[in-house]
């Protein structure tokens, strides 16, 4: 398979997330097919997690959230609800520690100044969000392509952590979402991966000037433009999952096929490929002809800066693999190091790799796995130091529901973590239902979870 089908292909199965969407009669309220069953007591024999969570039961048309939160210097955490509505715009709250409640803090299309305009809504905050000092930083995006409806951008943005305001800082000059986002803490700069065009761009927030800085996937743009194949797909979606910044202001980021990694150097004003050992995975080294076809769509996701190893921690999306990228240092040529298989195997509803969490609480990494639409998620972790990896179990929150998926994690002061979940609704209870909040035939909403894992993680004995 050639490396521009394999991109499409990732583009293709990324473009399918949150867009099941049934047509229903106006006026006559929803039915889900069916409901999914709760947890149950033979499932609670089983390791477990047993959180506790938050309800967004005012805001029904939010259907589940990718990436936008963060753990603030008092443990408070900020956090962006999406919805694929193609009417209503994404909701921003915070959850006040202290108070133990969730505050509702904007609504991102207001928050835009598009409250009362005809555009596609910002359904989302998909990239992470950061912190420095009083500010919290990141920016809007569309959740799915509206045919007739052409996305109009999207917005910076900085929130006061102090009051809850939130600064509209401008539209992107791409005119595109800003699907990643990642902050220079050095320089103060905000760099944005755009969602369908692929730009990297660096936008300053005391200055309000962006600056467009190229394409790292215009090889497989280019690519795909030469391509005269009858069965060429119709268009390429050159979406990056992740930025990495380093001290001396290089930026770094990984697409396929197989995991190549490119380079932004603002020395050079150049973005290039890197030579980078890779260790392929071991069905690929076993000439697994749909594991070869699935290493062509790799990337990596989710990466985490640890101080302590002076590397990036990553999920590698071909096998959820735990790695670590050294970036190029001091002459030597960068690399990257298989850690530990996460992830979930053998299970019943396919494949969902790498879901958009990663986080540390000390030298223990958290990681989120889930088993696809119908299924369930896990909570991982890996213990750096002692090297011990543990699988605590499925997520479950009050009522026995269970947690589908989980796009989102932070790891608070308190040692907690929080979580942005997609949980299933229960028949005959106020969760909300609507026809795009479905996996699989099952309905769900967005609750905000909290897992304190020195607490909450059961093992029950035999």
């Amino acid at each position: 398979m050639s490396p521009v089908r394999s991109v499409a292909m990732l583009a293709l199965g990324l473009a399918c997330l949150g867009s099941a969407q049934q047509a229903v009669e106006p006026g006559r309220a929803f039915k889900p097919q069916a409901y999914h069953p709760l947890f149950s007591e033979d499932d609670a024999r089983q390791p477990h997690v047993r959180a506790r969570s938050h309800d967004l039961y005012h805001w029904p048309f939010l259907d589940g959230q990718w990436e936008g939160i963060v753990a603030d210097a008092e443990g408070n955490a900020w956090f962006g609800v999406s919805t694929h509505s193609g009417t209503d715009h994404g909701q921003l709250f915070l959850y006040d520690v202290k108070a133990d409640r969730v505050r509702h803090i904007a609504d991102l299309g207001q928050a835009c100044g598009e409250k009362l305009s005809d555009s596609p809504p910002q359904d989302k905050i998909h990239g992470q969000l950061f912190e420095d000092g009083d500010a919290i930083y990141g920016g809007t995006c569309e959740g799915h392509a509206i045919p007739d409806r052409p996305y109009q951008g999207g917005y910076w943005l900085r929130i006061d952590r102090r009051t809850g305001t939130v600064a509209n800082l401008g539209l992107s000059i791409t005119r595109d979402g800003l699907l990643c986002v990642a902050y220079d803490p050095w320089r103060k700069l905000l760099y944005g991966h755009t969602n369908r065009t692929g730009e990297l761009v660096c936008f300053d927030p005391a200055t309000r000037q962006e600056k467009i800085l190229g394409v790292p996937w215009q090889d497989c743009i280019d690519a795909w433009k030469a391509d005269t194949r009858p069965e060429r797909p119709r268009e390429i979606w050159p979406r990056g999952l992740t930025l990495m910044i380093t001290r001396d202001g290089k930026v770094y980021g990984c697409k396929p096929p197989g995991c190549t990694f490119w380079c932004y150097d603002p020395a050079t004003a150049k973005i290039e490929n890197l030579d980078v050992d890779v260790p392929p995975p071991s069905d690929v080294q076993a000439g697994d002809a749909k594991a070869l076809a699935r290493w062509q769509q790799s990337a990596l996701h989710l990466t985490l800066w640890d101080e302590t190893d002076q590397c990036f921690y990553a999920i590698r999306s071909h096998d959820e693999m735990l790695c670590r990228f050294y970036p190029p240092a001091q002459g030597r040529k960068a690399r990257v190091e298989t850690v530990q298989p996460m992830g979930l195997t053998n299970h019943r509803y396919g494949s969902r790799y790498a879901s958009c969490t990663l986080v540390m609480l000390g030298r223990t990494v958290y990681y989120t796995p889930y088993t696809g639409w119908g299924g369930t998620t896990n909570l991982q972790s890996y213990n750096l130091a002692t090297e011990t990896f543990t699988d605590h179990g499925p997520i479950v929150v009050e009522g026995n529901r269970r947690v589908n998926e989980c796009h989102s994690l932070a790891a608070g002061r308190d040692g907690r973590l929080y979580a942005v979940a997609f949980v299933f609704s229960a028949e005959g209870t106020r969760d909300p239902v609507n026809p795009w909040g479905l996996r699989a035939e099952y309905p769900f909403h967005p609750r905000f979870v909290i897992i304190a894992p020195a607490n909450d993680c059961v093992t029950p004995r035999p």
